[in-house]
C-alpha cells in the first residue's frame, strides 16, 4: 500500500516539471486537478469593453516587412518627374527609354488619375484611339503620343518596367489653350475711305500655328478676290489690312488660328463724323442721363 502511495506522488512531481504552463483566455481555463500541481495564470485581461490586452512580455516588437531585392538589369536613360507642355489640339509625346530590358520584362505606360493601363510593349489597351505608342529597337524607347491632346488629358502618368519589384518614371503632361487677341477690339470706329490694320496677336503657344484665318462675319477673307483686303503673316501675330474701307466693310472680323480660341472685333464705318465727335457725344447723353436722374431723386425728396 505504502509502495502504491509513493509511487503516486513521484508521478504528481514529474507531471509538475514536465508539463508546460499554457496560457489562456479565462473563460476557458481548463479544470487541471490540483494533484498535477499545475497552477494557470491569465495572460490576457479583459476590460469592460470586452476587449483584452496581451501580455507585454509576449509582444515581439513591430512587424517590418523586408524589402525586397531588385531582380532586373535594366535601367531608365529617360529622367523622372519629366515635364512636358503642349496645347490644345495638338500631340503630344511622352518619351520613355529603357536599357537591357530582359525578354520576360515589358514597359508600360499607366495614367495615375484612374490608374488606367495604357500601353503594354507595342501594344495599346485603351479604347481612347487618341493614344498610341511607338517603339524604337534602336533607341530602345517607348514613347506614348497622344493626339489632339485636351486639358482632360493633364496630368502625370507612369513608365514602368515590369520587374521585381516594379519601378518607373514619371512624366507631367500639362495642356494649355492657346488664345488670339485683336489690338483696339472689341469695338473700332473708322471713317469711309480710310485705311483699317486689325492686328491678332497670338499667346500661349507652344508652336507656330499652321494657319491663321480672318472671317468677316461667316466669309473667310483670307483669300478673297478683292484687292483692297490683304492678310500679312508674321512671326507671333497676323495682320488684316483693309485699304478705302466702304459701309459694306462694317461688320464683326475674328481672327481664327489653328489650335486655339478666336477673338473677334466689330468694326464700325461711320461717314462725316469722326470717332472723336461719336464719344463727346455719348459722354454727353451719359451726363445727361445722370443729371435727369439727381433732379428726380431731389425732387422726390422735397416732396416727402
Amino acid at each position: 500500500m505504502k509502495t502504491k502511495v509513493l509511487l503516486t506522488v513521484l508521478v504528481d512531481v514529474l507531471l509538475v516539471f514536465l508539463t508546460p504552463k499554457v496560457s489562456v483566455c479565462a473563460e476557458n481555463a481548463p479544470d487541471w486537478p490540483k494533484s498535477l500541481g499545475v497552477r494557470w495564470t491569465p495572460t490576457h485581461k479583459f476590460n469592460s469593453a470586452g476587449t483584452w490586452t496581451p501580455d507585454p512580455n509576449l509582444l515581439l516588437g513591430e512587424y517590418e516587412e523586408e524589402v525586397p531585392t531588385r531582380e532586373t538589369k535594366a535601367y531608365f536613360m529617360t529622367e523622372n518627374n519629366t515635364v512636358i507642355t503642349v496645347q490644345v489640339g495638338t500631340t503630344a509625346a511622352l518619351r520613355c527609354q529603357v536599357y537591357d530590358v530582359a525578354e520576360h520584362e515589358t514597359v508600360s505606360w499607366i495614367r495615375h488619375r484612374d490608374h488606367h493601363l495604357i500601353t503594354v510593349g507595342a501594344n495599346t489597351y485603351s479604347n481612347d484611339e487618341r493614344f498610341q505608342v511607338t517603339y524604337s529597337e534602336k533607341m530602345q524607347d517607348w514613347t506614348l503620343h497622344v493626339r489632339y491632346a485636351q486639358p482632360r488629358d493633364a496630368g502625370v502618368y507612369e513608365c514602368q518596367l515590369s520587374a521585381h519589384p516594379p519601378i518607373g518614371v514619371f512624366t507631367t503632361l500639362n495642356v494649355i489653350e492657346a488664345i488670339a487677341e485683336i489690338e483696339g477690339g472689341p469695338e473700332r470706329y473708322v471713317q469711309t475711305g480710310s485705311s483699317v490694320h486689325l492686328r491678332c496677336t497670338l499667346k500661349h503657344f507652344t508652336e507656330p500655328p499652321t494657319y491663321v484665318f480672318w472671317y468677316h462675319a461667316e466669309h473667310m477673307v483670307n483669300y478673297d478676290s478683292n484687292a483692297r483686303i490683304t492678310v500679312v503673316p508674321r512671326a507671333g501675330e497676323s495682320e488684316l489690312q483693309i485699304s478705302r474701307v466702304t459701309k459694306a466693310d462694317s461688320g464683326n472680323y475674328t481672327c481664327q488660328p489653328a489650335n486655339a480660341r478666336p477673338a473677334s472685333i466689330s468694326l464700325h464705318v461711320i461717314t462725316g463724323e469722326t470717332p472723336a465727335a461719336m464719344q463727346r457725344a455719348s459722354a454727353t447723353e451719359v451726363q445727361y442721363r445722370f443729371s435727369l436722374a439727381l433732379i428726380s431723386t431731389m425732387v422726390a425728396l422735397i416732396a416727402l
